[in-house]
């Protein structure tokens, strides 16, 4: 059954329009493509445009969804085919410039403002590492790790293998750990 379909076969069930179920469908999945784009560009303005620009391919594309894999899979598949577009701009155009913005963290108001710095100074540690781990090693990592993919999800959306993608996290881990222990750990051990 095609997405189209499904969405067909919601409309006379609800009586609702087409544009409605769009909208709805949009709503439901938006964050889930945004927070993908915001781990792999760092850039909350580059992930709003990337997220219009996966909503808008998904439109064009309803007629060749056939319900092979789940929604969540076949959008950050299309997901990571926009931003692989877009990175080509880039590296073509030579304009791009990774901005960096440092993630929101969960205030715990029992936990001391240093122990709030220090955890804070880590996840912009880590983010910024994690921007500079190469392009295969980051989406597994953001896909698994913080996405909660399977890996029979990952190796759908990336066109691999869940064998391969195991071993690429595996060495996605290794090499973050790697670059923490040289650049971060390095630099807080006292003198």
């Amino acid at each position: 059954m095609s997405l189209l379909d499904w969405f067909g076969r919601k409309k006379e069930a609800s009586r609702r329009t087409l544009t409605e179920e769009l909208t709805d469908f949009y709503r439901e999945h938006r964050s889930l493509v945004f927070a993908y784009f915001h781990r792999v560009t760092g850039s909350r303005e580059e992930s709003e445009e990337l997220t219009q620009e996966t909503f808008y391919q998904a439109v064009k594309s309803l007629h060749r969804f056939e319900g092979k894999s789940s929604l969540k899979t076949w959008l950050l598949q299309i997901a990571r085919n926009v931003y692989r577009n877009r990175v080509r701009t880039w590296v073509r155009d030579r304009k791009h410039r990774a901005e960096f913005e440092v993630l929101e963290g969960i205030a715990d108001d029992s936990k001391s403002p240093e122990h709030l710095l220090h955890q804070s100074e880590t996840r912009e540690e880590l983010s910024r590492l994690l921007l500079r781990l190469p392009e295969e090693y980051r989406e597994v990592l953001v896909l698994k790790e913080l996405k909660e993919l399977s890996h029979a999800d990952i190796a759908h959306i990336l066109g691999k293998t869940p064998q391969t993608t195991k071993v690429l996290l595996y060495r996605a881990k290794q090499k973050l750990r790697d670059l923490y222990e040289r650049e971060v750990l390095r630099h807080e051990e006292p003198l």
